[in-house]
């Protein structure tokens, strides 16, 4: 792997340009009819429920879509992901057959390796993400990935890596981070980057809610070990990244978004309130997570999974004439310049769209370097509510050694790690 230095410096150049290129992605739309028969074959990789809502979406939103191949670990995940889409009425869209299911732990290899894939759709656990990604670039195929783009540090310079091969070979990545795409989001912020709050001094990012037993499921006497985590991926470190990067990492990427780069330090409080039985592997329910930006500004994250609480799913940017709030249902300002966003709120329809367009004309665009720098900003606070300790970018992009990766290729026995405890916890 090239170990080159990832200073915030250069993410700030990469994601920069990539924030500029998300305010386009609307009009870019318009562009579309210049192949509008051109089409787009998937090979889709994980078939559990959100790859299976991807799917829908990107075939509801992309006409030209069908797909062509799919691969997982489970078949009843495939069955129940093939039904889905005939069942939203996409049948005629599904060109996958006996030939073309694959099972089992290298199933992607073989989806990938189809010439008549055109995008890969990766949608298995984020801990399989980097590995599955390198394959995807070193094999010249386009690529949606949901995020988060990794677990660990050891796997965001790793799909950095397979990042700049995709630009070097001209291919296009686009990541599941919906509000790059939401009008609403572009609108606020920017009105926010215009000066309609004047000079902001915090972001915030929230998301709070009930979730307590999302992804959850009995343990059948026949699960082993490796099949019953992968079955309830959420609920480990080595497979979810915990709760904060596999969720938070979502509003994390738009306080980044409108600072324009990633924070420098980072201090966190976590831990297992409600969920802390072994059936909820080794993750925290809360975080609470304190960020310092440039030019003194504070930076909040908030995360809870935790049956009762009260939902926020939002961010908030405060500033010196003002303050501004966005979120998936919609967005406003406060303050000397006010102003309510009344628009459409689809981020999903544009994002596939803006695939296909990229696909169609061979215009190239690259999220992963946005998706990489979400990622790690989550990843800074995991390390911090896991450690007790401050965690600087410099030392999460180039210090941490942390891999928690497992060459996993059959079913079996797996032993949980402990669940981090601050001040017991060391950094790796």
């Amino acid at each position: 792997m090239n170990q080159t230095p990832i200073t915030r410096r250069d993410f700030i150049a990469k994601s920069a340009a990539i924030s500029a290129a998300s305010t386009l992605a609307m009009p870019a739309i318009k562009t579309m009819a210049a192949q509008p028969d051109k089409p787009m074959r998937i090979g889709w990789v994980g078939a559990g429920s959100r790859g299976s809502d991807d799917i829908e979406r990107c075939l509801r939103a992309v006409p030209q879509a069908k797909v062509v191949a799919v691969a997982d670990v489970f078949q009843d995940r495939i069955d129940r992901g093939l039904n889905k889409i005939r069942e939203a009425g996409f049948g005629d869209r599904l060109e996958v057959t006996e030939d073309t299911t694959y099972l089992g732990f290298d199933a992607y290899k073989k989806v990938i390796d189809m010439d008549e894939v055109d995008v890969v759709f990766l949608l298995t656990p984020p801990g399989f993400r980097p590995v599955q990604f390198k394959y995807a670039i070193d094999a010249g195929k386009h690529c949606f990935l949901e995020k988060p783009g990794a677990v660990d540090p050891v796997g965001i310079r790793s799909i950095l890596e397979s990042s700049a091969k995709a630009d070097s070979q001209g291919l296009s990545i686009y990541a599941g981070m919906q509000q790059r795409f939401m009008p609403q989001y572009i609108e606020i912020i920017k009105r926010v980057k215009d000066g309609a709050i004047g000079d902001y001094s915090h972001v915030g990012a929230y998301w709070l809610g009930t979730m307590k037993n999302w992804h959850y499921e009995d343990r059948k006497p026949e699960y082993s070990d490796v099949e019953y985590q992968i079955r309830t991926w959420p609920f480990y470190t080595w497979l979810s990244g915990d709760c904060c990067v596999e969720q938070l990492c979502h509003n994390l990427d738009v306080n980044n978004w409108v600072m324009d780069g990633p924070p420098e330090i980072c201090r966190g409080t976590g831990g297992r309130l409600l969920r802390n039985g072994p059936e909820y592997g080794n993750i925290y329910d809360h975080f609470g997570l304190d960020y310092d930006y440039p030019n003194f500004v504070k930076g909040t994250g908030m995360n809870a999974q935790m049956l009762g609480i009260s939902s926020k799913v939002d961010n908030t940017i405060t500033g010196s004439k003002g303050e501004a709030w966005v979120s998936r249902g919609g967005g406003n300002i406060k303050g000397e310049n006010p102003y309510k966003y009344e628009g459409e709120l689809d981020g999903e329809t544009p994002m596939y769209q803006a695939l296909y367009n990229s696909f169609a004309t061979g215009e190239q665009y690259n999220m992963t370097p946005v998706l990489a720098e979400a990622t790690m900003t989550a990843i800074m606070g995991r390390f911090a509510a896991y450690t007790g300790r401050a965690i600087s970018w410099k030392w999460a992009m180039q210090g941490s050694k942390l891999d928690l990766s497992k060459e996993i290729n059959e079913f079996g026995p797996l032993a949980v790690d402990p669940v981090s405890l601050p001040g017991i916890t060391k950094l790796v």
